[in-house]
């Protein structure tokens, strides 16, 4: 287990390597914190480059670097090992995390949550309409990317093909995010799943110059139990005129997404953070970039089953928000 004296070792150093020459004092009052995020054209990602930029600018304190990472799995396993002071998961992946289930082998506890960040994200099944995809059984003989390496994406969207028994008939691979577009585009795969808000930035991007086709997995999740064995996941429905010329609703699924922190990152450094992360100005600058984000200050917990990191705690109680009693024991 990591003590609060490595967490803040780590903090000092790295805030004087970044600022060249300083005195501890100066480097200790400069807080480096590292934030994994997801691939560059993922939610998370959108969400963390603009707020960075604003806390950077009105803290004195922080120093706030976003990072592209494999997405929600690899973010616990950077934060839990301290590697990063804060990151973004989903609450499957917490969930799993705790308990030490699968693709964890044991259990990662060394975290607490800030607050909600994204609301619930859709697993966007998407191909080109040429195909005649357009359900999950018609997934059958075909070459699905379901997302990259230790994403949530990939996690879920495994559990799914699993669950409907559709894992063995056809061809899925993890690849990473940013080779999807180009990959679908050139006939090099068939179908691909990103996990985000919506509407989805690569899809809006492969909408806009391709014509495209999103599936609707009702059926499979009607006559399989992959909510029941998954209740952290919940149906989302992709309304018609989401994205360019989807004149019909799709029905998939997804989870919403919080901040994490190690747990010894010092109470003062996360106070600070929730507070320019909730802030009016924080918000409006992250909506101008990215205006499907989840930033809630007046109901930042829903859906979140973790302990509450201190610091965090301290600047909700403030706000007059409850702190609900954890569910993950």
């Amino acid at each position: 287990m990591l003590n609060k004296g490595l967490i803040v070792a780590g903090l000092v150093a790295a805030s004087a390597a970044l600022g060249g020459v300083a005195t501890t004092a100066q480097a200790a009052d400069r807080a480096l914190i590292q934030l994994p995020t997801g691939g560059v054209t993922g939610t998370y990602y959108l969400i963390a480059a603009p707020l960075a930029n604003y806390i950077n600018t009105h803290s004195d304190r922080l120093n706030v670097t976003p990072s592209t990472s494999g997405g929600g799995y690899e973010n616990i396993r950077r934060v839990n090992s301290a590697e990063a002071q804060i990151g973004m998961a989903t609450v499957d992946a917490m969930y799993e995390a705790w308990y030490g289930q699968k693709p964890f082998t044991e259990q990662m506890r060394e975290w607490r949550t800030i607050g909600v960040v994204v609301p619930p994200m859709a697993n966007h099944v998407v191909a080109l309409a040429e195909s005649g995809i357009k359900t999950a059984d018609d997934l059958k003989g075909k070459r699905f990317a379901i997302g990259a390496p230790g994403s949530s994406a990939a996690t879920g969207m495994n559990r799914f093909l699993q669950t409907t028994g559709l894992i063995s008939e056809l061809d899925w691979q993890m690849l990473p995010h940013q080779d999807y577009p180009d990959m679908l585009v050139d006939r090099r795969i068939d179908v691909i799943s990103r996990q985000g808000t919506m509407p989805l930035s690569v899809v809006e991007e492969l909408a806009a110059s391709n014509k495209i086709r999103l599936i609707d997995l009702s059926g499979a999740l009607d006559n399989s139990d992959f909510l029941k064995e998954y209740p952290f996941y919940q149906r989302i429905k992709i309304a018609a005129g989401t994205y360019p010329q989807q004149d019909y609703d799709v029905t998939v699924f997804g989870t919403s997404g919080f901040l994490i922190a190690h747990k010894d990152v010092p109470d003062d450094v996360v106070y600070e953070f929730t507070k320019l992360t909730y802030s009016d100005g924080a918000i409006n600058t992250v909506g101008m970039a990215f205006k499907s984000h989840g930033l809630n200050p007046k109901d930042p917990l829903a859906g979140n089953g973790a302990p509450v990191h201190p610091g965090a705690a301290r600047y909700w109680k403030e706000q007059g928000i409850e702190i609900p009693e954890p569910t993950l024991k």
